[in-house]
């Protein structure tokens, strides 16, 4: 397994067949790749406990939901999660959530306008789209070098 920060998190929610992206502020948390040859991941977040009700409806829901998951610093692309809420755990500040899910593999994308449109779609704006932008754009050079 390997285990890295938790820097980011934003839940897909659909609202009368609307979809919208729901940023969750992060007190801390981990992200887990199992490497188990499946794209099996976990996240651990730490939250304000106001998100509760929300974490609440989707564990009783025991629906999928996409997330969006930055690891290590906030310039770098999210990852796409279809994930399960598995565990809410109060504690005496906080809430403790814990997804369970797979990651969504997808083709690098090297039109940059589609990248940017992507990028929007998925919630970002001013400068975390420059950055998300930025990093992947010189992710895309590094690959190609290789």
């Amino acid at each position: 397994m390997k285990t890295f920060k938790l820097v980011g998190l934003k839940i897909e929610e659909e609202a009368l067949k609307e979809k919208t992206i729901k940023e969750i502020p992060l007190e801390d948390g981990l992200v887990l790749n199992r490497e188990d040859g499946e794209n099996s991941w976990l996240i651990e977040a730490l939250i304000s406990k106001d998100l509760q009700p929300f974490f609440e409806k989707l564990f009783d829901a025991q629906t999928k939901i996409r997330a969006f998951v930055t690891i290590s610093k906030k310039s770098n692309a999210p990852a796409q999660i279809v994930a399960k809420v598995r565990t809410l755990t109060p504690l005496d500040q906080h809430l403790s959530i814990l997804l369970d899910g797979r990651l969504l593999t997808s083709k690098p994308i090297h039109d940059p306008e589609v990248l940017l449109r992507s990028l929007m779609g998925q919630g970002l704006s001013g400068d975390s789209l420059i950055e998300a932008f930025s990093g992947n754009v010189h992710q895309r050079k590094e690959t190609t070098k290789l």
